[in-house]
């Protein structure tokens, strides 16, 4: 459907575009799904009723080589609850609580939203660094696994991750933040019963965004959709029937007011047929471990495709060393710039278990300093890099040196 002609509650755009007097549902979409007199490639936003659409980092705020780009922070494990735990007490909803309290801190620094999931991603189960000697795979069982899902055996929604997820969504919405929804991720699909429950699962959550009006999203369908190494299971159903898992996602919205952008993400061979492309809004990559030739390289292959090119993961070296960063800084700005838009993640803690979403006061990295120091530092390098790629006058939050 195309949305140029949909109307929306009034809402506060907040990083993304000006803000309005009142406050309500920040509501994104792509140039492709609003029509031929917009950017095919932007990421555009609208903020009240009646309300024009923007291409985002729009206005005197921005540089405009940013403009219908995104820059984001991946933090996949910001509604974990793994129920199979047992080692150590974790609050979920704290969990929550202190990914929100980052969200300031991440608009301050042009960051336009987050990326989450709903099945969460590997906690990184060590007994050295945590704790807890578990795999990430549901495969394995209440006694050595993980079981980290929204969804039950038959693919109805447990209430507790909607709660948590509409707490998040409403958080980045007040805030004028997009959210990038991952739905399946590989060790995970199993605690679903069938690939019908998969299906059903899908269509549910689409449902749950619609009923309660939630237009700040991306859908990520599957994280890795194509990952080879065999840990997708029902038979590889994720890999092999994911346009028909686009599909129910998108039907919900057919009678709706609003529709979402729906793409699935490549796996690190970022590769992306043309098939799938034609029926995503958004070309969704992962850039992990790929070298910089590789992903720009890929970003000028997938524009022919009219869609935005949007990067949602790129981890590379996590030990935040000066060259790795000055590496990242380079891809972030080729993607915000000339792609549709990029994600890191803040620090491996912010992934491993028990999660920790800050930064350093200070972006100084240096080689020598042990590895947590580093990449908390690297973290704060990260968000004023962007910062400046971003924002006209990026925020003096850097602490300066006393002479001495």
């Amino acid at each position: 459907m195309r949305l140029s002609s949909v109307l929306t509650r009034t809402a506060f755009a907040g990083i993304l575009a000006a803000p309005c007097a009142q406050l309500g549902a920040l509501e994104v979409a792509t140039g492709a799904m609003l029509g031929p007199r917009y950017g095919a490639s932007h990421f555009y936003v609208r903020s009240g009723l009646g309300a024009t659409w923007s291409r985002t980092y729009e206005g005197g705020r921005y540089r405009g080589k940013a403009r219908g780009s995104l820059a984001l922070v991946r933090v996949t494990q910001g509604l974990f609850d793994d129920e199979w735990l047992r080692e150590r007490p974790f609050d979920p909803d704290g969990n929550t609580a202190r990914l929100i309290a980052q969200l300031d801190l991440y608009r301050q620094h042009g960051i336009a939203g987050i990326v989450v999931s709903l099945q969460g991603s590997d906690p990184g189960y060590s007994q050295e660094r945590n704790g807890v000697s578990r795999g990430a795979s549901a495969d394995l069982g209440e006694r050595s696994g993980a079981l980290v899902s929204a969804y039950r055996r038959d693919g109805s929604l447990k209430p507790a991750w909607m709660e948590r997820l509409d707490r998040l969504l409403e958080s980045a919405d007040s805030k004028g933040l997009i959210v990038c929804l991952v739905l399946f991720q590989q060790d995970q699909d199993e605690s679903l019963e069938s690939p019908e429950a998969i299906v059903a699962a899908a269509g549910n959550v689409a449902r749950h965004l619609v009923e309660r009006n939630h237009r700040n999203v991306i859908i990520d369908v599957a994280n890795a959709w194509d990952e080879p190494e065999g840990r997708w299971d029902h038979r590889r159903f994720v890999p092999r029937f994911v346009e028909q898992l686009i599909r129910a996602v998108r039907q919900p919205f057919q009678t709706a007011s609003f529709s979402l952008p729906i793409g699935a993400s490549s796996g690190a061979a970022m590769l992306y047929p043309m098939s799938l492309a034609r029926l995503c809004d958004v070309v969704l990559l992962q850039g992990d471990g790929r070298s910089v030739a590789d992903k720009l390289a890929r970003s000028r292959e997938f524009k022919q495709y009219g869609r935005p090119v949007l990067m949602v993961s790129d981890s590379n070296d996590g030990e935040g060393t000066a060259d790795a960063l000055a590496n990242e800084v380079s891809v972030a700005r080729a993607y915000i710039e000339s792609a549709s838009g990029w994600s890191f993640a803040p620090s491996p803690a912010a992934s491993r278990f028990p999660f920790d979403y800050g930064v350093a006061d200070s972006a100084e990295v240096d080689d020598s300093w042990e590895a947590p120091r580093r990449q908390r530092a690297r973290a704060r390098a990260m968000l004023e890099a962007i910062a400046r790629i971003v924002l006209r006058r990026p925020p003096s939050t850097t602490p300066r040196k006393k002479r001495g």
